[in-house]
């Protein structure tokens, strides 16, 4: 669906007829990934309306997107699967935070960046396998995704402070990020292990 939209788009706008084909096919995929964006940051929104946690749907957005660039993650193989994998770890996400956002408190928010600075420390960044980094990347990566998780983690701990819930949601945010980047390395494993299989 994605894909056909974009192929409108360009279309419409008659930018199809003026380009290249390799000119072309980077357009296509340019437009493709702003709609699937568009999807996802809709979706989000239109779940946290639903929900009434418009603003903690706003919070894990701006948390997710900064954070999840730099650590990398799970990367589905359409644009369907990840669009319906974000609907559900956030309507996942939203559902916990709603049960526990009352009893949220210093050992909790403890507790989850303890994990998530273990798993920065072990496994990040997690490669996109379209994409690999260089050392250099890498590094800067791994470096500038630390300088976020400490902001998120003192975030968090003056919203616990000042007894502001959305704290919270920050913080789930960055445990959704370590769940995902954990998925894909398994995957990614289990895969390499079926090829060494084959062969």
């Amino acid at each position: 669906m994605i894909k056909k939209t974009a192929e409108f788009f360009l279309k419409h706008f008659h930018i199809s007829e003026k380009m290249e084909k390799e000119k072309l096919e980077i357009c296509q995929y340019g437009m493709e990934i702003i709609l699937a964006t568009l999807v996802n940051i809709g979706s989000v929104l239109l779940i946290g309306l639903l929900w009434g946690r418009l603003m903690e749907s706003i919070i894990f957005l701006a948390g997710f997107a900064v954070i999840r660039r730099q650590t990398g993650g799970y990367h589905a193989g359409s644009y369907f699967t990840c669009n319906l994998s974000l609907i559900l770890c956030y309507s996942i996400l939203l559902s916990i935070y709603h049960t526990t956002v009352s009893g949220f408190h210093w050992m909790s928010l403890s507790v989850v960046f303890a994990i998530h600075f273990l798993v920065w420390y072990f496994f990040m960044p997690v490669e996109n396998e379209n994409k690999p980094l260089t050392d250099i990347q890498k590094g800067k990566a791994k470096r500038d995704g630390f300088y976020i998780s400490v902001v998120y983690a003192m975030l968090s701990a003056l919203c616990i402070k000042i007894q502001c819930r959305y704290g919270l949601m920050l913080a789930y945010t960055v445990a959704l990020v370590d769940v995902l980047a954990l998925i894909s390395i398994v995957k990614r494993r289990n895969v390499a292990l079926c090829r060494r299989k084959v062969r």
